[in-house]
């Protein structure tokens, strides 16, 4: 079962600026001696119906205009379409916006959504959040190989610089980090750095060694142990889906590294979305599951981590 709230508030979504620039467009092309004035302002409005089952939902425009509309969902979702299908993986609230491109410009509309229960198929190994999560918790470490990670042309390629062998143990205060993902409403992340860091160049005393967390200045300990949370989103450069981990400080690999670079002071960033580059059942024998996730850097580069069930 769910159930739907109206607020009153409106969004100007970034994603659809280019429709009031067509629309400015469409004006200037009229004929002269044509109307040139534009209409009313679009109010949307939608309504919501359950699909095949209480995770699965249809959103649908009702707005009494025509518009051309697009959603956006808190829970990451971008779709566009007068009926859209959607799937809510874990129980909670979501706000669903109806952003309506009319002659007018554009207008908006929010409402919330509940969610009574997770997806009771969300923890099966074969999708993102399960192979991720399971269904409780799942503890992930870097790769204790050749490549766990490694910086490059495009996604999944080592060609600038990959880690190699001796690193596991030359720089095992970061083969040691285990990243949790718990399968829960909230997302829980966790990310336990055991006490040290590899400074490589930038971190504590900027030593090639591992150091202490108390090394870590003002500004770098959010790099630290800490508890934040994720998300698992459609989309991704391969197409199996995005983590994205939130919070300041939160990260997986490399600390520096983020969406569009690198920065080596300290995080400024509030989340780090990774596209999921492969997921491998086994892939580490033993029952250690690999995962490989990638952040792309200026166009070409990309940093690719390799992460090992534990």
């Amino acid at each position: 079962m769910f159930f739907m709230k109206h607020t009153n508030k409106t969004r100007l979504l970034t994603s659809v600026m280019l429709i009031l620039l067509g629309i400015a467009l469409f004006q200037a092309c009229k004929k002269e001696g044509e109307d040139l004035t534009l209409g009313a302002l679009p109010t949307p409005d939608f309504e919501v119906i359950q699909g095949t089952d209480a995770n699965n939902l249809i959103l649908v425009n009702k707005s009494s205009m025509p518009i051309i509309p697009y959603w956006t969902v808190s829970n990451g979702a971008k779709l566009t379409g007068d009926s859209a299908k959607i799937n809510f993986v874990l129980a909670g609230s979501y706000e669903v916006t109806l952003t309506g491109a009319g002659q007018g410009g554009l207008g908006s509309t929010t409402k919330t959504i509940t969610i009574a229960q997770n997806d009771p198929t969300a923890c099966s190994p074969t999708k993102p959040l399960g192979f991720i999560a399971s269904c409780t918790s799942k503890k992930w470490k870097l790769n204790p190989e050749a490549g766990a990670y490694k910086v490059g042309e495009g996604a999944d390629n080592g060609n600038w610089w990959s880690s190699g062998a001796g690193d596991v143990t030359g720089r095992s205060c970061e083969f040691n980090d285990e990243y949790t993902f718990v399968f829960d409403g909230a997302g829980t992340f966790t990310y336990d750095n055991k006490g040290d860091f590899y400074a490589d160049g930038y971190l504590g005393s900027g030593s090639n060694g591992c150091e202490p967390n108390a090394n870590l200045n003002n500004a770098q300990k959010p790099w630290a142990s800490g508890n934040f949370t994720y998300q698992v989103l459609p989309g991704g450069v391969k197409g199996l889906g995005q983590l994205k981990v939130v919070g300041l400080g939160a990260h997986i690999g490399l600390q520096k590294v983020h969406n569009g670079g690198e920065t080596t002071t300290g995080p400024t960033w509030n989340s780090i979305t990774y596209d999921i580059i492969d997921m491998i059942p086994n892939g580490g024998g033993a029952g250690h599951d690999i995962l490989k996730l990638g952040v792309a850097l200026a166009a070409p580069g990309w940093w690719t981590f390799t992460l090992r069930s534990e």
